[in-house]
């Protein structure tokens, strides 16, 4: 990853915080979570022979993990 800050020339080696990173890749990670309990739920990413119930449920418990996650961290990130 070294390369990476040199090679692009927008920070240098130490300004980079890696940790401020890695929480907004968490928070990306947690949205997207989200956004797929929602498209469960609707019914886009279901095989057609799934009962629509079954959809439901799980897309409910995708999207309250992916918000459980996001509250998380969002909340250690402004600690």
């Amino acid at each position: 990853m070294e390369f990476l800050p040199s090679l692009c020339g927008l920070v240098n080696e130490g300004d980079m915080n890696y940790q401020m990173v890695f929480q907004y890749a968490i928070l990306a990670i947690s949205a997207a979570a989200m956004v797929v309990g929602i498209l469960v739920m609707v019914g886009v990413l279901v095989p057609r022979n799934f009962p629509h119930q079954y959809g439901i449920l799980i897309g409910a418990v995708i999207f309250l993990y992916g918000a459980y996650r996001f509250v998380v961290a969002y909340f250690k990130r402004t600690e």
